[in-house]
């Protein structure tokens, strides 16, 4: 009974989403244009900014420590460069999705208070914008894997579905922060925290087949590894994903997807009252 009513939550939300899917798209093009809203460059930053960061990343570990992905030796600096572009890519969606939405209802007063709208749409509108932005980089990574390593994929054909984890996790980690960060206002230093943790603790600048397997747990816990490795199948190693490893990830996402909705539906009726 208790499994059946939060599939139905789970449920109801997405729906409320679609009835309200032109008030989100609003919010999330008007998010995504903020981005870039008086530079010079505009939404060229949306290539440039990743192409900066993976210059970076690829000087320090090709360059200067010489490194090797995984245990291939023979392997070129430019596929262990988009290797770590591939790993980046789902990692900013959730990072970026999680950081900006601890104080999304602080900084929506007027939404919490005075406008009758679903508040539920705010963090979906950061998500969207989040991964709207990084298809960019995924159109780099695709560029490059068929520039330099000259084998296009047929696996890209599975792309919507590995972006779906990532999406979900996002989403439901979203409404976690945002629902404890109106009563929490030290949340958002200790999520940004968390999240460089997790950067060095998620596989995007090494292979997982270089963990000692006695940390190999560390791996079990992060719920974005796999994703990582989803990721990676897909758009450098054009092969088809491990079918277990993508419903795993799913049925994770899905669970904390769950706890964010109840934990932002339990809370909301305060909203006004702290904000």
């Amino acid at each position: 009974m208790e499994t059946t009513k939060l599939f139905n939550r789970v449920v109801k939300y997405f729906l409320s989403l679609y009835d309200s899917r032109n008030l989100l798209y609003e919010f999330t093009k008007r998010d995504f244009q903020q981005r870039y809203k008086g530079s010079l460059l505009g939404m060229v930053w949306a290539f440039v900014s990743p192409l900066l960061m993976l210059t970076v990343y690829s000087f320090i570990f090709v360059i200067v420590f010489k490194s090797k992905w995984g245990n291939d030796t023979g392997s070129s600096d430019m596929f262990y460069t988009l290797m770590i572009f591939a790993g980046l890519i789902p990692f900013n969606i959730f990072a970026e999705s999680v950081n900006r939405s601890v104080n999304l209802l602080s900084q929506s007063a007027n939404y919490v208070k005075k406008v009758v709208i679903k508040l539920e749409i705010l963090p979906a509108s950061i998500v969207l914008s989040s991964l709207f932005n990084s298809l960019f980089s995924i159109l780099l990574l695709v560029l490059g894997k068929i520039v330099f390593l000259n084998t296009p994929n047929w696996s890209l054909i599975f792309a919507p579905l590995v972006l779906l984890p990532i999406v979900l996790l996002s989403l439901g980690t979203a409404l976690l922060v945002s629902a404890l960060g109106i009563y929490l206002r030290d949340l958002v230093y200790i999520v940004s925290l968390l999240i460089n943790i997790l950067f060095y603790m998620s596989p995007i600048f090494y292979s997982t087949d270089l963990i000692p397997n006695k940390f190999r747990f560390l791996l079990e816990l992060n719920p974005i590894s796999p994703i990582i490795t989803l990721y990676r199948d897909v758009f450098i190693k054009g092969q088809l994903f491990s079918l277990t490893s993508f419903m795993a990830s799913c049925l994770i996402s899905m669970i904390v997807l769950l706890i964010g909705l109840s934990v932002f539906h339990f809370l909301r009726k305060g909203f006004a009252d702290v904000i």
